[in-house]
């Protein structure tokens, strides 16, 4: 199996949105945060995640006279760098992608479970926009945009501020698109 496909249980792409949104975690800690998961399913799915390269042990202490570790995602999987992403194979792109909207989709769920959503009022929104361009026109728009993005970056924690998360995905699509409109 690959490492992708591994994270198509419902149960491992718990596991890893808890590791992904709140850091080094015990197998405790994580039973604790996914109660309706029995333990031995658990520790099954744990030990299924490590031996695909997915989650790596962060700590070992013995305790009690029994071994706990600690575990975190496994380097490049969190937040992969452009060199990391680099080094990636195909499939390990596709786990990193995974594990990165597995995160979006943790986010949005406690976004949900925070109280009565109202998107509008929050400003929340989703889209999909597709265009066409060239590479120097792409790279004139990253540019813009990362000028505009990087006064709020810098902006600190006041009255009437709530820290936010901007995620773009930019990707090409299929080059028999191109042949179509021509």
């Amino acid at each position: 199996m690959d490492t992708s496909s591994a994270l198509l249980h419902p149960v491992r792409l718990r596991l890893v949105q808890m590791l992904l949104g709140e850091g080094d975690l015990t197998t405790r800690q994580l039973h604790d945060r996914l109660p309706d998961v029995p333990i031995a399913t658990l520790y099954r799915h744990v030990s299924h995640l490590a031996n695909h390269g997915l989650i790596e042990v962060a700590d070992e202490q013995q305790i009690r006279g029994a071994s706990e570790r600690t575990y975190r995602l496994a380097a490049g999987f969190a937040n992969p760098s452009a060199d990391e992403l680099k080094a990636l194979s195909t499939e390990e792109l596709l786990t990193a992608f995974t594990v990165f909207t597995s995160g979006l989709i943790h986010d949005f769920r406690d976004y949900l479970r925070a109280g009565e959503p109202d998107l509008h009022a929050d400003r929340v929104s989703f889209a999909q926009a597709s265009f066409w361009a060239s590479d120097d026109e792409l790279d004139e728009f990253s540019r813009v945009l990362m000028a505009a993005l990087q006064g709020l970056v810098d902006n600190g924690p006041g009255q009437g501020r709530r820290r936010r998360t901007l995620t773009t995905v930019l990707m090409p699509r299929e080059q028999a698109e191109a042949g179509a409109a021509e």
